[in-house]
This record gives C-alpha cells, sequence and structure tokens, in this order.
C-alpha cells in the first residue's frame, strides 16, 4: 500500500472543483459520504489514476463528478455490473461503486446479488435514504426502515434490509455507516477498500427533502456503534448482532461480518497481452477524435 503525501488531498479535487457544481440539496447526507470517501483514498495514499468510481442513475450517482480521477456514469441499476467488468479487466484497479437504494436494490437487485455471490475484490458504498430522491422522493425498497407497518399491500412490501440480504448472498464483508460521522465512515470505508473481495457499505444517508421520518436526528437517536467484543468473522455472531439490535430498535454502525474467502486465480481472465498481440488499435480509436 502506498503512503500518501500531503499534496494527495488537493490532488483529489483537481478537475473536480469548481467546474461541477454539487448539485445536492443543502444538508444532504450525500456531502458528509463524499467528505469521508475522499478522507479515506488520502489516508490510503491511493492516486486518482489508480481508482474508478463508477455512479448510478440519482443523486448517489453525482458523487463521482465531484472527486478526481476515473468516472464512469452508468444506468439506473447497471454500476455494479459496470465496475465488475472493469474489475475483470484491470483487477489492480481499486474500483469502488457509489449507489442509491433504489439503483441497488430495486431494478440492480440482480446483479447485486451475484456480486455478492462472485466476490470480486471491489467495493460499494450504498447511500441509504429510504426514498427515491432524484425523482421526488417515491418509496424505495427500503422505505419502512424504523416504522411499525400493521399491514402490507403489494404496492408497499415489507423494506429490504441490506446486511441481512449481502450476508445471505455470500458477501464477505458487511457493514454500515451513518454519513452524519463522516470520520467513522472513513474508517469503515479504508476497511471495506482493503477488503480482498466484494465489501459492502451500507451508509444511512438521509434525505432532507422527501424522508421526513428518517432523518439525520433519527438516525444519530438509533445508531449505535458495534461493541468492541464482536467478532466479524463469526457468521453465527454476526447474525446474532443483528437480532440484538433489531430487538432494541437500533442501527448497528462498523463493521457487521468480514470472512475473507480462500480463492483460486481467475482460469480466464485477463490474457488482453496475448489476445491483442498484433493488433493495431489505431482504426478503432480514430473515430472519437
Amino acid at each position: 500500500m502506498s503512503v500518501a503525501s500531503p499534496g494527495t488531498a488537493k490532488l483529489w479535487e483537481q478537475n473536480a472543483f469548481p467546474r461541477h457544481r454539487i448539485q445536492w440539496c443543502p444538508g444532504c447526507g450525500d456531502f458528509g459520504v463524499l467528505a469521508a470517501l475522499k478522507m479515506a483514498l488520502v489516508r490510503m495514499g491511493v492516486m486518482p489514476h489508480e481508482v474508478l468510481l463508477v455512479g448510478g442513475i440519482g443523486c448517489s450517482g453525482q458523487t463521482r463528478n465531484y472527486l478526481n480521477g476515473n468516472g464512469f456514469h452508468g444506468t439506473h441499476g447497471g454500476p455494479l455490473g459496470y465496475a465488475l467488468g472493469a474489475k475483470m479487466v484491470d483487477p489492480g484497479l481499486t474500483v469502488i461503486a457509489l449507489a442509491g437504494d433504489g439503483d441497488t436494490l430495486a431494478i440492480g437487485m440482480e446483479s447485486f446479488i451475484h456480486v455478492c455471490r462472485r466476490d470480486p475484490a471491489m467495493a460499494l458504498i450504498l447511500m441509504n435514504n429510504g426514498v427515491y430522491g432524484l425523482t421526488r422522493g417515491q418509496d424505495s425498497p427500503t422505505t419502512g426502515l424504523g416504522k411499525i407497518m400493521e399491514e402490507h399491500t403489494e404496492e408497499h412490501p415489507p423494506f429490504v434490509d441490506p446486511a441481512r440480504l449481502a450476508i445471505t448472498a455470500g458477501a464477505t464483508f458487511v457493514a454500515q455507516s451513518f454519513s452524519g460521522d463522516p470520520k467513522h465512515c472513513a474508517d469503515v470505508y479504508v476497511e471495506a477498500f482493503r477488503h480482498p473481495g466484494f465489501a459492502l457499505v451500507n451508509d444511512f444517508s438521509p434525505c432532507v427533502t422527501y424522508n421526513k421520518f428518517n432523518t439525520s436526528n433519527w438516525y444519530r437517536e438509533h445508531g449505535e456503534h458495534i461493541p468492541e467484543g464482536h467478532d466479524p468473522s463469526d457468521r453465527a455472531a454476526a447474525w446474532a448482532l443483528l437480532d440484538d439490535f433489531d430487538r432494541r430498535g437500533k442501527l448497528p454502525l462498523g463493521i457487521i461480518y468480514r470472512a475473507p474467502r480462500r480463492k483460486k486465480a481467475h482460469a480466464r481472465l485477463p490474457i488482453w497481452e496475448e489476445e491483442l498481440t498484433g493488433i493495431d488499435p489505431a482504426p478503432m480509436f480514430s473515430a472519437f477524435r
């Protein structure tokens, strides 16, 4: 791991500010995610050219515009698929997907489950606000967190718990954070980015405009750091932790589950050097000049 230099923080903002005006609502939780993401990257000492930030449709997808470096903006539900492809092409690249709860757990649900199964060495910061903020606050799959629902309808089923779903689907790193505490978020992000497999960080990032229930104050009241004695390598302990927090009406913040998987080397990828031997790429790129 490279060592951070004094100039790294400024490098991460070059070509990002002020050219890209931040379009989030004042007070949006994504500001905290942006600050924490920069802190984590600076702490790790990685340079912009060593990182790819992949965003989807929604407020969360804009995050890649506000940091220097490689960025890709894909379709709704697509960030994990694009991120996986990039990681397969360049295994040495630090690939970070930045997506929302609707992006990931509705149209992107299939990609989410299979990326958990495949366990590529990349991370997802899921900015979870319980609504579709970009399209004026419709319910998302995580709507209903903390609410007592006596009955459900087909249009309003029970909410999806990203942490439980990820563990069930085979993810090897599952953590939660609250964007109102960027320093703690950065601590969690660093661990996620260094994990040798797929890392989910379910970040509670409140929508101040449309979700009037899960507010910043609500998350501060209900969020609670995971006890130091918790063993994240124990799957049963991870489930017990989630059950205990649920019973007490609290949200665990920190690393819930971490168990790196034993893997064999890829049998097929990458072999680009062999496949591209003798091929002149110039004609392909000339169309873009």
